[in-house]
């Protein structure tokens, strides 16, 4: 069975070698949905890679600068920082790494857990903003 994987903030540095972890797995993960906000032409070229079934263009100016005529087919492009709680809370997504900086991770990883997913965070303010006080 394939494990369908969100990653959200996929052009950073966590997101790439997330992308490596799941290219090497032989099968096992498959990237099922990708974000980024500003770098749309890796997001872009991760696409025809990894050909998911959604890609995520945050920021709609960074979007409009790419010609996206080049994305598969299947693959859904959904422009605004309003689709990433959608595709993390997808019926077809089993894990949702969240490596997306600062507040912006917030949305996507309080949508992914409300849904049951397993999240791989990999944001610390997530952690601080929506932690609990003591």
């Amino acid at each position: 069975m394939t494990t369908q994987v969100a990653v959200l903030g996929s052009t950073g540095s966590i997101g790439r070698n997330t992308l490596e972890v799941i290219a090497a797995s032989e099968g096992r993960l498959r990237a099922t949905a990708l974000s980024a906000f500003g770098n749309t032409e890796l997001l872009l070229q991760q696409a025809c890679e990894f050909r998911p079934r959604w890609v995520v263009a945050a920021d709609a100016e960074a979007a409009k600068r790419v010609d996206w005529s080049q994305l598969p087919p299947e693959c859904e492009l959904l422009i605004g920082p309003e689709a990433i709680p959608r595709i993390a809370g997808a019926p077809e997504i089993d894990v949702v790494v969240t490596a997306i900086v600062g507040s912006a991770g917030l949305h996507g990883t309080w949508a992914a857990l409300e849904a049951g997913k397993k999240v791989a965070l990999a944001n610390k303010e997530t952690l601080v903003m929506a932690g609990g006080s003591q």
